[in-house]
């Protein structure tokens, strides 16, 4: 998002929750402000100061996932959105979410990204739908690493489509939102790979031998059922792009090298 936004010419204030992060996007060329969303204090003056607030900080999803963990999540999702929603009084907030779905509704993981939505619901405000993105950090990058050091396995039967969005394409899906009208859209790519397609894509790349499959009830142990049951399920994405968002990224093409970014 950040070298999206220098590279259009846009003056960035960017908020970071660690040092090393904060370093990061100075070298980028971004005001930075070192504090969490809680500490309003900090950085409530910047974002006054701001035309467009981009809320990207909702907490992370990390395995293993289960339903206390689930709660805590949704609660600091949602006062985090209540936060931005106090600051920003009506002006444009864009904020990106993680909704992953299937033919019966949201899967659980989704439910943080949904209870900020909630909170944030407003005048000025888009939210901008995502399911997993590949790049050089977050699920399927984990996915990756671990399948070089062969400390993952394909779950269940590694048949069901998986929505992917490359991380520069939800970077853009979420600035084209910022010049679109107030609503809520949902992108990803319309190839969707199965798990197997995913994971075999990745074991040929790397030059690592193909994992066997795991139970999805043996899974669970090692991940929470939440993470199982989206890695599991067979997701479906209703696709309602912003105005103005095309894809410039395919998973079988740019997915091994977006996460090597």
């Amino acid at each position: 998002m950040v070298d999206a936004l220098l590279e259009q010419g846009v003056e960035v204030t960017a908020l970071a929750r660690t040092d090393r992060g904060a370093w990061a996007l100075r070298d980028r060329g971004a005001t930075t402000i070192r504090a969490d969303i809680g500490e309003s204090i900090q950085w409530d003056r910047a974002a006054q100061d701001a035309e467009v607030i981009f809320h990207l900080g909702l907490p992370r999803i990390t395995p293993p996932v289960r339903g206390r963990h689930l709660r805590k999540l949704e609660r600091e999702a949602q006062a985090g959105a209540e936060i931005i929603h106090d600051i920003a009084a009506g002006r444009d907030v864009v904020m990106g979410t993680c909704a992953i779905g299937d033919a019966d509704g949201p899967l659980d993981i989704a439910r943080p990204g949904l209870a900020a939505e909630r909170a944030l619901v407003g005048p000025g405000v888009r939210i901008v739908r995502l399911p997993w993105a590949y790049g050089p950090s977050g699920f399927i990058c984990d996915m990756s690493r671990g399948l070089q050091m062969r400390r993952f396995r394909i779950v269940g039967a590694g048949d069901n489509p998986i929505a992917v969005i490359g991380a520069r394409d939800a970077a853009a899906a979420i600035i084209a939102a910022s010049a679109a009208p107030e609503g809520t859209y949902t992108v990803a790519e319309e190839s969707m790979p199965t798990q197997v397609e995913l994971v075999h894509l990745m074991c040929t790349t790397r030059g690592v031998p193909r994992p066997d499959h795991l139970p999805a009830r043996m899974a669970s142990m090692a991940m929470g059922g939440v993470i199982v049951e989206a890695l599991t399920a067979h997701q479906r994405v209703e696709m309602a792009p912003p105005p103005g968002f095309t894809h410039s990224q395919r998973w079988d093409d740019d997915l091994m090298d977006a996460l090597r970014t």
